[in-house]
């Protein structure tokens, strides 16, 4: 049930998917590190492509592989689900592209833990191949006179669920100088019954952090955009989006 939760609330950004399709347009073989639900595994099935989606938690797999069971047979034989963890791991073929969407990079809780994702990413790549990623820009964010502990009153997102409607609640504890927030999301069904949590801790990087690691695992920051119509990022921008290529 949880899995099905979590995939409920994080269902990524708006023009995230359609900016994912076009940096893997032409593209034969491609790697996405914390595929969670299959969201994105989904939308880049291709019979022409070699698609494998990198996912620590078992239960998420499973549920992507339902989740997957949509597609015509012709997509689903050249993609596969692999239990592994992003900061750590080897596979037996390079890919044109390796993908680290929708903030999966804020899930790793320490500069160390970054570093070595990058490094495994890059391992991972074909020569010439390409690192795609994209964040939240906790620029602003760091600047800004938060709380250190936000609680929303009204749900941050309604849905429906397994014959219920639920509701979902959201707090969060900030913990600026270690660039730590911890969000814990509580669901509520609206007819009575059992409420779920779901703790998740990030560890947000800056946006010169993240052009530093990268730099440091041996990558070059091709373009860096704000927002998923490729618009050039600036301080002010929603989002940091990268496209880093090997040296």
């Amino acid at each position: 049930m949880k899995a099905e939760l979590y995939a409920l609330t994080h269902r990524g950004n708006p023009g995230d998917t359609a900016f994912y399709r076009d940096v893997c347009r032409g593209v034969k073989s491609v790697l996405e590190l914390g595929s969670g639900a299959g969201r994105l595994l989904l939308a880049l099935a291709a019979a022409e492509r070699e698609l494998v989606g990198l996912e620590l938690e078992p239960a998420l797999i499973l549920f992507a592989a339902r989740n997957l069971r949509a597609l015509p047979q012709s997509k689903r034989k050249s993609l596969r689900i692999i239990q592994g963890d992003m900061r750590d791991f080897e596979l037996p073929r390079r890919f044109e592209r390796v993908l680290l969407p929708y903030n999966a990079l804020y899930c790793l809780l320490n500069r160390r833990a970054a570093l070595a994702c990058f490094r495994a990413a890059r391992r991972a790549l074909a020569p010439g191949g390409k690192l795609v990623l994209d964040v939240w820009n906790a620029g602003p964010f760091q600047r800004s006179p938060t709380k250190a502990e936000l609680d929303d009153d009204a749900p941050v997102v309604t849905f429906q669920h397994a014959g219920c409607t639920w509701d979902v609640f959201e707090h969060s504890r900030l913990g600026r100088a270690r660039q730590r927030l911890d969000v814990n999301y509580t669901y509520v069904p609206r007819a009575g019954g059992v409420v779920h949590e779901i703790p998740i801790a990030q560890r947000y990087f800056l946006p010169a952090e993240v052009s530093e690691l990268l730099d440091r695992a041996g990558f070059v920051v091709e373009a860096r955009y704000g927002d998923f119509s490729r618009k050039r990022f600036s301080a002010r921008s929603p989002h940091l989006i990268v496209i880093a290529r090997t040296v």
